[in-house]
Parts: C-alpha cells; sequence; structure tokens
C-alpha cells in the first residue's frame, strides 16, 4: 500500500513540475491580432467610378503646370498677382474640388478608399515596403502571420469621431476572427487623431497595447498656422527637407552644401521673398477661392488644428452663419483633443501605453514653426509626444536650461534638444532623433515597434531594452543611445564638415557668377 502511495505521489510531483514548466511557454505563445491604424492618404481616394481623385494623378498636375506656365511668366514681368490668380486660382480649384467636403462636413461627392480585414489576402500589397505603417505591417506578418495582422484604412477628410464607431466594430471582428481577448493598436500619423476618438467613445478594454506611433493625436502647427492664415514660404528650409527626405548621406550632404552657398549668395532668400509677396499680393482670394472651399470644411483637417490655435483659426476659416453643423463636429473633437492626458491615463489602467515622436528634422515650410521647430519632417515633436519642451531646429536648449519637471530623474536628452518631463506621459514616450515621420525602417525601426508590442507589462524609460532618446543611422540601419559628443545634430555636422569641399563650391559659384556678370 506504501508503495503504491509512493508511486502516486511521485507521479503527481513530476505531473505538477513538468506543468509548472511549461505553462511559460504555454504563455509565451499567445497569440498575437497586430491592427494597425493607418495615417492620411496612405491608399488613395476614388470616385464612384474607381478613378483615383487624391492624390491628385501626375497627368492632372502637369496640365495644371501647362494651364498656369504662361500666366506665371507674365507675372514675372508685371508683377501682377491679381491677374495670375485669375488663372492660377480656378485651376486649383478643379484639380482639388472632387475631393471637397460640404459646409456640414460630410463628402460632397461620394467617394471611397481601400479597407481590409486580415491581410491574408492582400500581403503583395506591403512585400515590396521597408518604412512607414506599410513597413511595420510588412515586419508584423512576417513575425505573427498575415491572418493575425489587420489594416484599418479610413477616408483621412472625415469626421475622426465616425472612423471610431468604424474601428470599434473592425477591431469586435479582428476579435472574433483570431479568438484573441485583446488586440495591439498601432497608430500611426494621423491615425492618433482617430484613436483619440476611439478613447473617448469606447475606452481600451478591448486593447491589451496601444502604440502611438509619430502620431497627430495633439495636433500639428502646420494646420493650425495656414488655418489662421499665417503663410511662411522659406525655401532654404524647403531645402533643408528636400535634403533629409533623400535618406542618402551623400546627396544630403551635397544638398546640403548646395543649400549653404543658395543662402550665403543671396538665392534662397530672393526666392523666399519672391514667393512671400506672391501669397500676400494674391491676399485673401487664396482662402476665400481655393482653400476654404476645397479643405476648410474637412473635419479630418480640422482634428490636426492645435489645440491652441482652434479658436483663432475657426474665426478665419468659418466665414458666414451657415457652417454649424461642421462647427458641432470640429469643437467635439477639439474638446477631445484637450482631454488626451485624461484618456490616455484612463487607458493605462488596463492597457499598455507607448508615445512615439521624433525629431531633429525639418518641418513643412509653409508656416513660422514649420520653418523653424524641432519635428519629424511632418508632425511638430512638441506635438506627437503630448507636450516635450523642444529647442528650436538646429539649436539646443542651452547650457543652462534647467528640467522643467519631475526633477528626481533625468529627463533632459544628452544632445539637450528635448525636455520630456513635461510630457503627459514622460515614463512612457521615447524619443528618435534624425529619423523621418512614421518612417521606423524594416529592420531596426520595425524591431523597436514589435518589441513594444510584444510586453505582457507596461514597460517604461527605466526598464525597457531601448532608452528614451534614441538616434537613427539610415546607412547603418541602427538605434543607439543619443549621448553628448552627438551634441551636434546631422544639420550642423553636415555644415560644419567638409571645409575644403565646402570652400572649393563657393569657388566655383564665384567663378560662375563672374561669367554672367
Amino acid at each position: 500500500m506504501n508503495k503504491i502511495l509512493k508511486t502516486v505521489i511521485s507521479a503527481a510531483l513530476i505531473f505538477a513540475v513538468v506543468t509548472g514548466l511549461c505553462l511559460p511557454a504555454f504563455a509565451s505563445a499567445e497569440k498575437t491580432a497586430f491592427v494597425t491604424v493607418s495615417g492620411m492618404n496612405t491608399f488613395p481616394l476614388y470616385d464612384e467610378d474607381g478613378t483615383k481623385v487624391y492624390p491628385p494623378s501626375t497627368k492632372n498636375i502637369l496640365a495644371l503646370v501647362a494651364d498656369i506656365l504662361p500666366d506665371v511668366i507674365r507675372y514675372l514681368v508685371t508683377k501682377d498677382a491679381d491677374k495670375l490668380a485669375d488663372t492660377v486660382l480656378p485651376a486649383a480649384y478643379k484639380l482639388f474640388e472632387p475631393v471637397a467636403c460640404t459646409k456640414s462636413g460630410d463628402s460632397k461627392y461620394p467617394l471611397h478608399t481601400d479597407t481590409f480585414g486580415s491581410l491574408t489576402e492582400h500581403v503583395e500589397l506591403f512585400e515590396g515596403y521597408d518604412k512607414d505603417e506599410e513597413g511595420v505591417v510588412h515586419a508584423a506578418i512576417d513575425r505573427y502571420g498575415a491572418e493575425n495582422v489587420f489594416f484599418f484604412n479610413y477616408d483621412w477628410r472625415l469626421d475622426p469621431l465616425c472612423h471610431a464607431d468604424d474601428l470599434n466594430k473592425f477591431i469586435q471582428q479582428v476579435k472574433k476572427q483570431t479568438g484573441c481577448r485583446r488586440v495591439v493598436l498601432a497608430a500611426f500619423s494621423m491615425g492618433g487623431t482617430v484613436v483619440n476618438a476611439y478613447l473617448y467613445k469606447y475606452g481600451s478594454s478591448d486593447i491589451k497595447t496601444l502604440e502611438l506611433c509619430s502620431t497627430a493625436f495633439q495636433g500639428t502647427s502646420a494646420v493650425g498656422e495656414l488655418f489662421r492664415g499665417d503663410i511662411d514660404i522659406n525655401v532654404e528650409a524647403l531645402f533643408r527637407r528636400l535634403a533629409q527626405l533623400t535618406r542618402n548621406g551623400a546627396f544630403e550632404q551635397i544638398l546640403f552644401y548646395l543649400n549653404e552657398g543658395l543662402t550665403k549668395n543671396g538665392f534662397n532668400g530672393g526666392l523666399t521673398d519672391f514667393a512671400n509677396e506672391l501669397v500676400a499680393g494674391v491676399g485673401d482670394r487664396l482662402y476665400t477661392e481655393l482653400f476654404i472651399p476645397v479643405f476648410g470644411y474637412m473635419p479630418g483637417l480640422w482634428a490636426l488644428c492645435n489645440y491652441d490655435n482652434f479658436k483663432s483659426c475657426k474665426k478665419y476659416m468659418i466665414r458666414g452663419n451657415d457652417c454649424g453643423a461642421l462647427v458641432k463636429r470640429i469643437t467635439a473633437y477639439h474638446n477631445i483633443q484637450g482631454s488626451a492626458e485624461y484618456l490616455l491615463r484612463r487607458a493605462m489602467k488596463n492597457t499598455n501605453v507607448y508615445i512615439f515622436a521624433q525629431y531633429g528634422m525639418q518641418g513643412l515650410p509653409v508656416s513660422p514653426l514649420g520653418n523653424t521647430g524641432n519635428s519629424d519632417n511632418l508632425i511638430d515633436t512638441v506635438y506627437e509626444s503630448g507636450g516635450a519642451v523642444c529647442s528650436p531646429l538646429g539649436e539646443t536648449l542651452g547650457e543652462n536650461y534647467v528640467q522643467k519637471k519631475h526633477r528626481d530623474r533625468n529627463y533632459l536628452s544628452e544632445d539637450c534638444q528635448i525636455d520630456s518631463s513635461t510630457c503627459m506621459l514622460p515614463d512612457k514616450t521615447w524619443f528618435i532623433a534624425n529619423m523621418g515621420h512614421v518612417d521606423y525602417p524594416y529592420g531596426a525601426g520595425t524591431d523597436f515597434i514589435l518589441y513594444f508590442a510584444e510586453q505582457n507589462n507596461q514597460k517604461t524609460v527605466m526598464n525597457a531594452d531601448y532608452t528614451q532618446f534614441m538616434s537613427y543611422d539610415y546607412q547603418k540601419d541602427a538605434l543607439s543611445p543619443v549621448t553628448a559628443e552627438k551634441k551636434e545634430t546631422v544639420l550642423t555636422k553636415i555644415l560644419g564638415s567638409m571645409s575644403g569641399i565646402r570652400n572649393g563650391y563657393y569657388d566655383c559659384v564665384e567663378s560662375v557668377k563672374d561669367i554672367f556678370r
């Protein structure tokens, strides 16, 4: 009897040990349902006949250029901006009007865009991509299988609160299809506005992990300044942006040197003055005949207006008393935008939350902050990070700068460009220098995104495998911690090196100028 009892006890102990060893393996093998919320215009808009209406086709753009070119040349002689506007504005209106909205904020015409469920039948759409949200989807398919990866796309012009309803239905379908109790939600760019609205309406009980990747959940200065009529074109900034968009070290340096030479010799300044004089000459007609009737009634664009500019934008853009429905819609999202920190902190009770922002890049060179602010090429770092203090582009916060909040630990980047202590979630916000808007290149960039997607417990900047401040190297495809030795930005490093080549370039420029004197 004792022998039988000992055998039973031994077998039970062996079973308990084996079961205990196997449980972690079962837990780690839990299926991941990975849902990407796309950014603005990831896939085109089509009309009822399936014709692409946005972005405009190359053919239509070239036709516009051909139509207005004679009048542009005539303007160079006459300087009659009003006459130029008579041709340019109607032509531009004709090109963009197919995507216009009504004064209530609905689409003026029946347009649609591509929507997806599981990507099992759409793998080929993402296979060739190595950056942006498509690159992240590519990496997620490789990691989790196409049947577990989903892509939520939407009409970027329309109301984020309506998109939130569609996203909720989408998530419920994903859960049903995969059997997962909760999903990983990775939002990119404008996708942050959709997720912000979703959190407000539905909470986060269905989300295991939320990643806000280069998102505009706090708006952008570009829309905020343009919507209040504050246009400031800068050709030097345009060259800087083009140089950074090459993602090619050698070509980027060439463009930087060219830009520096053109600036030193007054060419860029002359073009900048010309462009801004033209805009001033056209005056309010640019808004009344093109900007407002085509873009001014889009709730989606209003969601990209930064919070502080909203009232002045509404005063400038909403003209007349027949836009009551639109005002109600855009004000509703404005209030949600102002509640973002509350919504994120509420989500943190049952969801892992991460915010990723980029810096050190030239923004859109069409507005004051776009020209001088720290950004990721498109969205201001201060907004996509939820409130970081950022130095002007190419500068630092200064040697004597003192961190604003939470001085019990360091939230100041080693290059002294970012103070993250003022962020909504300073312990859950990461920064990458010298990486463009939603790039996250396949490899180091997508590994970063998927690392956080796979964490069962909330990671912070204190215990994650990635430091809070990193720099990306496109040539090496590598993320590395920002160090004090990297105080110089890409801009200042390139402009301050290879002085012999630069001086030789200047000599060539002067020689060419002498020929034409």
